[in-house]
């Protein structure tokens, strides 16, 4: 797997090449040599063991790997910024890339499709950099897994790398065959959106970026000002371009090849998902009448999305909004779209599964002597047994998943400068734990270390839905234990 980011910046020569930014070639080069050297030595001093991989190992190896592959892929912007800052015109934006903490943190947040950014001004940032970050978002939207199944031959069992990823349902016959007709439909759609952006209106390098962010639901922008620098026209049009990225591969898999609309609403997991949609962005609207005297119809419609979706567009300063629009936010963050999509967070069908096992509780309770319970979910129904298996399945990721939030955000409030509230606190773990960029200005390059490190570690907890960090963590603590204990 760490052969991706080399292969990631050999491709990427060409942003060099077209723009004549020949400056940047020696990054990428030095990128590629690096991934691609450190990726053999590895693969070569551990081929020998040949021990049956469990699922447990295929977990560990799937956060290490995400771990490692953002640090390689910070490298571009390390050197760029290193050699541009000796001449005397450079950006801030630029100047601060030298600083390691700024660019590992960008390439966390690229790999991870967060969006959260170290970027003062994307603008100003030289086109390979600009390419770089889009690339790494289109990239970890679909599953650095997902492309090394399709093109390589893992010696782990693939089901095993596919499932430790956060994925389960297979559209083919095979995970081979799953990932390839994976990504037939995200280059599809990937092309429709920067096709659309473009006939639209939209600058084609702008179009290229975007259409990559938004189908990844990653939130990158290159412009500076996000998509609040474009008209109504194009901001209404990127809305459905969100919700496709939050609809599951398996239903779109559906749509393309069997025109079945219907499955857009014939399950629970979506009249949930359009529910949310419609009453979130009503219940926003309200908000924002109630604190600015106006509706921002537009703004309140494409925020709720984009928090729901995880794509983190914005069209407006957040930071500027009520606290109670802030906690609106945060819960659609937190709840995330369908499952099998690139969204990050909880997933609606955990959330439904969990509000299910609530609804079933009350209902055993008012059960009489001779009757009887069904327990269906999503159409399907189940023992009592089983069904209570899928409850505790949701309930342990749900109970893991705000734990880990709530250490995020005790440990952040301590190193967000002066002037934050809790609630902006909250926001911001909230973003970068589900993968979605929104931000109320605390993601900043002025930002201490230590939060930078919090951050990185929630955005990387988040994109792996937390067991497998957890394994890879428990791993790493048992072997320095033993360690300790020889001597």
């Amino acid at each position: 797997m760490l052969h991706i980011p080399g292969g990631m910046a050999l491709v990427s020569i060409w942003v060099c090449v077209a723009f004549q930014e020949f400056y940047a070639i020696s990054a990428f080069l030095l990128t590629s040599i690096v991934s691609f050297g450190i990726g053999q030595l590895l693969y070569r001093s551990v081929q020998q063991y040949s021990e049956q991989a469990h699922l447990r190992h295929a977990m560990i190896t799937v956060a290490l790997s995400w771990a490692l592959i953002p640090l390689v892929g910070a490298i571009p912007f390390v050197a760029v910024a290193s050699h541009l800052a000796l001449l005397s015109d450079v950006s801030d934006t630029l100047v601060r890339f030298q600083n390691p903490w700024n660019a590992i943190f960008e390439a966390f947040s690229g790999f991870t499709s967060t969006g959260l950014t170290m970027a003062l001004n994307s603008r100003e940032l030289p086109y390979s950099l600009q390419w770089w970050r889009s690339f790494m978002q289109w990239i970890g939207g679909v599953g650095t897994i997902v492309l090394m199944l399709c093109v390589l031959d893992p010696t782990i069992e693939p089901f095993k790398l596919y499932n430790a990823e956060g994925r389960s349902k297979r559209i083919a016959l095979t995970v081979t065959g799953t990932v390839r007709r994976i990504w037939k439909i995200y280059l599809i759609y990937t092309g429709v959106c920067i096709g659309g952006l473009g006939v639209l209106g939209m600058p084609w390098w702008e179009a290229l970026n975007h259409g990559l962010t938004v189908i990844s639901t990653g939130g990158f922008d290159v412009t500076g000002e996000n998509i609040s620098a474009y008209s109504p026209v194009i901001q209404l049009a990127i809305v459905p371009m969100m919700i496709a990225g939050a609809i599951g591969f398996a239903i779109h898999d559906r749509l393309l090849r069997d025109r079945h609309f219907s499955v857009l609403w014939n399950r629970e997991e979506y009249r949930a998902l359009w529910l949310l949609l419609g009453v979130g962005v009503l219940v926003l609207l309200l908000e924002n009448y109630w604190f600015h005297g106006s509706l921002l119809w537009i703004d309140s419609a494409f925020q709720w999305v984009s928090a729901l979706t995880t794509c983190g567009f914005n069209t407006a300063d957040v930071e500027t909004w009520s606290n109670s629009a802030k906690v609106l936010l945060t819960v659609a963050m937190v709840i995330g779209g369908a499952a099998g999509s690139t969204v990050g967070g909880l997933k609606i069908k955990r959330v439904l599964t969990l509000y299910k096992g609530v609804v079933w509780h009350f209902r055993r309770i008012s059960l009489r002597p001779h009757q009887l319970m069904r327990y269906q979910l999503d159409g399907k129904s189940f023992g009592q047994a089983q069904a209570y298996r899928q409850i505790e399945k949701a309930a342990i990721l749900a109970v893991l998943w705000m734990s880990w939030l709530g250490v995020g955000v005790i440990v952040l409030n301590h190193l967000v400068p002066e002037g934050y509230q809790l609630s902006d606190t909250i926001f911001e773990a909230a973003s970068a734990l589900s993968g979605v960029g929104l931000s109320t200005g605390i993601s900043h390059p002025d930002l201490q270390w230590g939060g930078k490190l919090v951050l990185i570690l929630l955005m990387w907890m988040g994109r792996l839905e937390i067991i497998p960090v957890m394994l890879l963590l428990g791993s790493l603590i048992s072997g320095i234990k033993a360690s300790l204990l020889r001597f």
